[in-house]
């Protein structure tokens, strides 16, 4: 969906444009200066430019905020025109990033669903954490394996490159995704027999392996972004836990700023674990699913 992108990208230059307007209403000069004065035309031209590279540069925002200012610091006409905007372009470069963020509650399109899953057993997640914003299906299936279908939008940036990997990173660093996974452990908890399990008492563990896989079948050749994890039950007599299954995430971001994700959830013992680690089935049924809707 692009159209949510470009609302995305234009949010923080409405909100600089909306500062310049109340600051030159309430600071009339005679004679009229130009409209960018209070914050110089050098400052307007690095919104625009923010605005488009945050559908080129991955983390977007979090890299390129801090890469424009370094590049202000740097220069000393640069530095000289922060001297004489310093105010007004601190209080439009605060609000231009607080609407920006408020752009990550903007809607996402419904999470791949292919047919021959039949219907969801759950098609919300209300411990899914309220931003951004994101769709979530939930199927258990009958080989006892769960598979959700995440849509979510990436609060970070509207450009697909690196997409993927800066959402991944983002999301298991500030531990995001552990919430969404309380649906997907309370269903493991009725699957498995040897271990009760507490959403809450549970963690991932990454394993290491490859951050790319090459998925093959039909008329699909495809690489995408994965994450392996052991799920792992605090509640045991080990300091480290007790292994009661595995999670593989597979990701696909889109132009627009969303990403679309596969997760599926396997017990402990589950045959697939050995036979079909990356979920291949799946994830063929799911991207063609994505890629013909």
């Amino acid at each position: 969906m692009v159209w949510q992108g470009f609302v995305h990208s234009l949010l923080p230059l409405v909100a600089g444009a909306l500062t310049l307007y109340f600051i030159n209403r309430r600071t009339p000069q005679e004679p009229p200066v130009h409209w960018s004065e209070p914050i110089g035309r050098n400052g307007c031209i690095m919104a625009v430019v923010f605005a488009v590279l945050l559908w080129f540069i991955p983390y977007g925002i979090l890299v390129l905020l801090p890469m424009m200012l370094i590049l202000s610091s740097i220069s000393p006409a640069a530095r000289e025109e922060w001297k004489m905007y310093r105010a007004p372009r601190l209080v439009a470069l605060l609000l231009s990033v607080l609407v920006f963020a408020g752009g990550g509650m903007l809607p996402v399109a419904a999470p791949s669903a292919p047919e021959e899953w039949g219907q969801p057993t759950f098609i919300e997640n209300p411990d899914a954490p309220l931003y951004p914003a994101s769709e979530q299906y939930t199927w258990l299936m009958p080989s006892f394996e769960i598979v959700q279908s995440l849509s979510i939008r990436m609060p970070h940036q509207t450009g697909s490159v690196g997409g993927e990997s800066s959402t991944f990173n983002i999301a298991f660093a500030l531990g995001v995704e552990s919430s969404r996974m309380q649906q997907s452990i309370a269903l493991l908890d009725e699957q498995i027999s040897f271990v009760r399990l507490d959403p809450s008492e549970v963690k991932l563990e990454p394993i290491s392996a490859p951050d790319t896989h090459r998925y093959i079948g039909g008329d699909e050749d495809i690489t995408l972004e994965v994450r392996l994890f052991n799920i792992k039950s605090l509640i045991s007599t080990s300091t480290d836990g007790t292994k009661v299954g595995e999670v593989v995430c597979v990701g696909s971001a889109s132009t627009g700023g969303q990403m679309d994700m596969l997760v599926v959830v396997r017990p402990i013992g589950h045959s697939s674990i050995t036979n079909d680690r990356y979920a291949e089935t799946y994830t063929l049924e799911w991207y063609q699913h994505l890629m013909a809707s």
